[in-house]
């Protein structure tokens, strides 16, 4: 058992006199110890929450690992991929909002762009994160997540494919 291991209803028992160990008195006991316990047992919650945290770094793999736990976790289907790696496609850039879709290509070995400027290549990006098309409502959260365990350094776009 390790030190932040506690259990606040046994305690409470084992800290009355023996004379008081009656079921009545017990139950009274491990009543006024419950808000403690709660507590106690959020305070596990959030410290098993950041030692996961920590323990991953800036890695791709722990990105996309980290990604798939919390959006799709069945099929993982979130990939990571660098620019001008995935096979050729074309991505169409929508403009009230900073998302780009990915469609299918015809051929080639280049990846293409259609942004608002006309076309492009994809410039000022690290790395892309391909997301399937059925998570496109949850674009906030992944960029949250993806911030918060990519290097400080890097630059990410997230890609919207059909599976």
């Amino acid at each position: 058992m390790s030190r932040h291991e506690v259990n606040f209803g046994r305690l409470a028992l084992l800290l009355l006199p023996t004379f008081w160990r009656r079921p009545l008195l017990a139950a009274l006991a491990r009543a006024a110890t419950r808000p403690a316990g709660d507590l106690h047992a959020r305070f596990t919650g959030f410290r098993r929450e950041v030692d996961r945290r920590l323990s991953r770094d800036g890695q791709a793999c722990y990105l996309r690992a980290a990604l798939n736990d919390r959006f799709d976790p069945v099929e993982r289907r979130i990939r990571l991929s660098e620019p001008g790696v995935v096979a050729p496609a074309v991505f169409l850039h929508e403009r009230g909002e900073e998302r780009s879709l990915l469609l299918a290509g015809r051929g080639g070995d280049a990846v293409t762009v259609v942004n608002r400027r006309g076309f492009g290549g994809i410039n000022g990006v690290d790395f892309w994160v391909n997301v399937p098309l059925e998570l496109a409502g949850e674009t906030a959260r992944i960029r949250a997540v993806a911030a918060t365990y990519k290097l400080a350094s890097k630059r990410f776009s997230i890609n919207y494919i059909s599976s």
